[in-house]
């Protein structure tokens, strides 16, 4: 058995759906998983359609988004007529068998009695044209992203109600947490499989691969362990790794500095963890740790990074004083973000520091300043990329200045026009309005 821990469970699901396609009698699978199964489970369908896999059966995966119930199928017909016509053009690798799809949808077999009537009926000529003999599974699973559960139980109810071609079976994906296929997964047609993928698990067990006698491999492991104790609210679990981790790390910090980072690496998963408790007392005690880790890289690690962390755990630790609405406190280390940021030329970080730095300002009454942060923020305009303006803080920086009298002083509204226009278009200051209120800490 392939000793990769996450090959192990690609091989697993593969063996699980061989069975679900197989079962007598079922027309749907539907694949439910945990959250933090969807990587995975894309994973597993890349896997399928990869022309050198062990899969047994004839893998098509529709991404197409629900539109309507009338409308669906044929969007479907058409995603996988260019399927096959990407098939048809694609560079195999040499020696690979390959041949020609010759076949094309006929948009003309629907009628109005059935939604899924001009999909099910070409689907069922398609599979009969790729294996006449029947003898090998078609799978289309189909992604059906956005639809609702009212609209998913009707359309497959009506996928149901068609007549198949006994090889060909559907394939459908949900999630426990917004379960959108449950009503019809009571179907005796539908088969349900649970990946039961365990990826905490996984992750650590793929991270212990690595050369046991190389420093960074204890290390990592007891890092996944320790985010994988955050994740499922085991304290006890969490002090263990945590300690483990600094241990090794304060180690080997004898003989290389970059291991700072890595004590900046679990102070913040500590203090981000209490603030899943809401104890933001115990949270503010390792930030204060994770500032002090920060402050000691420059001149040992690459001065970059060394602001970056300095940017990094003020901007933490300021908003963590922020929700103790000790604001005079939580703008000394906005400011000190904002330096640190602007040193290492990370424009977006500087721009959301500045608007951190005005933010405070004016929760201590101090309007004037705080019209000043965002003056001179405005000025990272043209240090950032279109994109990275309509991504950042940079919005709600404009929508402060736009109720500013002190802005007039410095920013024109002929230069903001001009400044604007070519970002948003003509209406810019109605689509900055529509953003809305930037939703404060």
């Amino acid at each position: 058995m392939d000793s990769n821990p996450i090959q192990q469970r690609i091989n697993m699901l593969v063996e699980k759906w061989t069975v679900a396609i197989n079962t007598p009698g079922i027309k749907i699978v539907r694949v439910l998983g945990e959250h933090d199964d969807e990587d995975m489970l894309n994973t597993l369908f890349e896997y399928m359609l990869a022309v050198d896999s062990d899969q047994e059966d004839f893998v098509m995966v529709l991404q197409e988004p629900f539109s309507n119930h009338q409308e669906y199928g044929k969007h479907l017909l058409e995603e996988i007529e260019e399927e096959i016509n990407l098939w048809n053009t694609a560079k195999l690798p040499e020696g690979f068998p390959f041949d020609p799809i010759e076949w094309k949808p006929d948009y003309t077999l629907g009628n109005e009695k059935n939604v899924t009537r001009l999909l099910v009926e070409n689907l069922n000529n398609f599979a009969n044209y790729l294996i006449p003999e029947q003898n090998i599974k078609i799978s289309i699973v189909i992604r059906m992203y956005g639809v609702g559960k009212t609209a998913a139980h009707f359309w497959l109810s009506e996928l149901l109600r068609m007549e198949t071609a006994p090889h060909l079976v559907f394939g459908i994906c949900d999630l426990k947490t917004n379960a959108v296929f449950d009503r019809i997964s009571r179907e005796q047609e539908v088969y349900t499989l649970y990946p039961e993928l365990d990826m905490d698990e996984a992750m650590e067990q793929l991270t212990a691969l690595g050369d046991p006698t190389a420093k960074e491999t204890p290390y990592r492991i007891s890092l996944v362990k320790l985010m994988n104790g955050v994740k499922n609210r085991k304290p006890k679990e969490v002090s263990e790794h945590s300690k483990n981790c600094l241990t090794i790390a304060a180690e080997e910090l004898k003989n290389d500095p970059n291991w700072l980072t890595q004590i900046v690496t679990v102070y913040t998963i500590l203090y981000h963890d209490q603030v899943g408790y809401k104890d933001y007392d115990r949270g503010i005690y390792f930030a204060d740790k994770a500032v002090e880790a920060a402050m000691h890289t420059p001149k040992l690690i690459p001065l970059e990074m060394s602001n970056r962390l300095i940017g990094q755990t003020h901007i933490g630790r300021g908003t963590l004083y922020s929700v103790k609405k000790k604001w005079e406190t939580a703008n000394k280390d906005f400011e000190v973000a904002k330096k640190a940021y602007h040193e290492c030329n990370d424009y977006v970080m500087e721009t959301e520091s500045y608007r951190l730095c005005g933010w405070t300002n004016e929760k201590m009454g101090a309007s004037y300043q705080a019209d000043q942060q965002y003056i001179e923020a405005y000025g990272l305009l043209h240090k950032l990329p279109v994109e990275l303006v309509k991504g950042s803080s940079f919005p709600f920086i404009v929508q402060k200045l736009l109720d500013s009298t002190e802005r007039y002083k410095h920013i024109s509204n002929k230069q903001m026009d001009e400044d604007l226009r070519p970002i948003w278009g003509e209406n810019w200051s109605l689509e900055i309005k529509k953003i809305g209120k930037f939703k404060q800490l």
